[in-house]
């Protein structure tokens, strides 16, 4: 989970770019147990790093990718 946690803070941090990454991240972060708060945290982090636009980007990848696995 950690190390799944860490990866979206990568990938984040990268934004456009890593579009299907992230997603894939999320849906595997979430399988091994992360929880909706951790990674919405995780990419509130990546904003020092990676700016503003980058975690409004992964957060909305981040929840579309939270409702595909949901359904």
């Amino acid at each position: 989970k950690t190390r799944l946690l860490l990866t979206l803070l990568g990938l984040t941090v990268q934004g456009a770019m890593a579009e299907a990454q992230i997603r894939l991240t999320v849906r595997h972060a979430a399988e091994a147990g992360a929880t909706k708060q951790e990674i919405a945290e995780t990419i509130g982090m990546a904003a020092i790093f990676g700016g503003v636009p980058a975690m409004n980007k992964a957060m909305d990848l981040a929840k579309d990718a939270l409702e595909e696995a949901e359904e």
